[in-house]
């Protein structure tokens, strides 16, 4: 997160509120009781190895973050800017975070979820199948990024991921349906 950022605030529907965001220097709106809504755009990278196996993308948060340092993370995601659209988030986040280049029709929606009072996120998958894999972590936020096997996703969640998504057991309830119902596994 750059404190110079206003992030772009919702409808409870979802909709933008055109022209109104909220500043990300007076900390997040869950805290200090705004009742507004901020958006935010998950990407999810996977893959198919050689061998024909899923894997997923995990970023490990560098010992510089403020929140969470060490600890693992989604493959890239964060709020959505002021004046942002979804897509246009999702595309910056992967960008800044592990230097993922990602076009628009890459982006395949697989479910939206509030996950607190006050955030709304939407959450994305990209094959990355038979791509580069030149990540850079150009803003300081990521120190690595390591490959997960479907098999071993749940496990090393629960045991290396931020407190928050090692505990999120409904989101990869919904992104292992997401897999099923498009028989990648």
């Amino acid at each position: 997160m750059h404190h110079d950022e206003a992030w772009q605030v919702f409808y409870p529907n979802g909709e933008p509120i055109r022209g109104e965001g909220w500043n990300s220097a007076l900390d997040n709106p869950e805290k200090t009781g705004v009742d507004k809504i901020v958006g935010v755009a998950i990407v999810f990278l996977y893959r198919l190895n050689e061998q024909g196996k899923l894997e997923l993308l995990w970023q490990k948060r560098s010992d510089a973050v403020d929140r969470y340092p060490g600890y693992y993370d989604i493959s890239a995601g964060g709020h959505i800017n002021l004046g942002e659209t979804v897509i246009e988030g999702a595309i910056r986040e992967a960008k800044e975070e592990i230097g993922a280049e990602i076009l628009p029709e890459d982006l395949q929606f697989a479910f939206t979820k509030p996950f607190n009072k006050n955030r709304f996120a939407w959450i994305f998958m990209v094959d990355w199948t038979g791509k580069l894999e030149n990540f850079q972590f150009n803003d300081k936020e990521v120190s690595e990024v390591k490959w997960v096997s479907y098999d071993e996703n749940e496990a090393f969640r629960k045991e290396f991921a931020k407190p928050p998504l090692a505990k999120d057991d409904l989101t990869f309830m919904n992104l292992n349906d997401w897999f099923k119902m498009r028989e990648i596994v």
